[in-house]
């Protein structure tokens, strides 16, 4: 098993950073590293998807299938993506607080047949995107930080329980 880790200060508190980790769809709006998708019929179930640089400047894409293992907020998201028998990734935010900020690190569990195949395969191609999810963290959520939550509009419904009948 090969583990790699990124880690990042956010200036934000844990609550802010553990909402934006936690809400799944939301992903693409302020992530380019990776893609997460939440899949619409069981919750727990997501995509997990990354396009990788290896050193000689070639992409590589993937995508793996797994499911959300725990989401403590706010301290902690988890999940668990692979191919059984091939590879599994073990993925997690652990979130500390460090003053009025918070220690993010992420962490990823290589394991499987590929990794012991190919032991240099993952922790060339996992860092950079890993370092690239954390930039982008921080961004929103010291972005999203400094502005007050939206205010929800709430539309009351007619008095009488709709529009008016229509003449004839």
């Amino acid at each position: 098993m090969k583990r790699l880790t990124s880690e990042i200060i956010v200036d934000a508190p844990p609550e802010n950073v553990w909402d934006i980790l936690a809400e799944i769809p939301a992903y693409p709006d302020w992530n380019n590293s990776t893609r997460i998708v939440p899949d619409g019929k069981k919750p727990d179930e997501i995509t997990y998807g990354l396009t990788a640089v290896r050193p000689n400047g070639q992409e590589v894409s993937w995508r793996l299938t797994g499911r959300m293992l725990d989401r403590r907020k706010p301290d902690l998201i988890a999940w668990r993506l692979g191919m059984p028998g091939f590879v599994f990734l073990s993925m997690a935010y652990t979130l500390t607080p460090r003053g009025v900020g918070t220690h993010v690190l992420f962490s990823a569990e290589v394991s499987g047949l590929v990794p012991r195949i190919f032991p240099n395969h993952f922790p060339n191609l996992l860092p950079a995107p890993m370092a690239g999810t954390l930039r982008a963290l921080k961004r929103r959520a010291e972005v999203t930080g400094s502005r007050p939550a939206p205010v929800p509009v709430t539309r009351k419904k007619p008095r009488h329980g709709g529009p008016p009948p229509r003449r004839r």
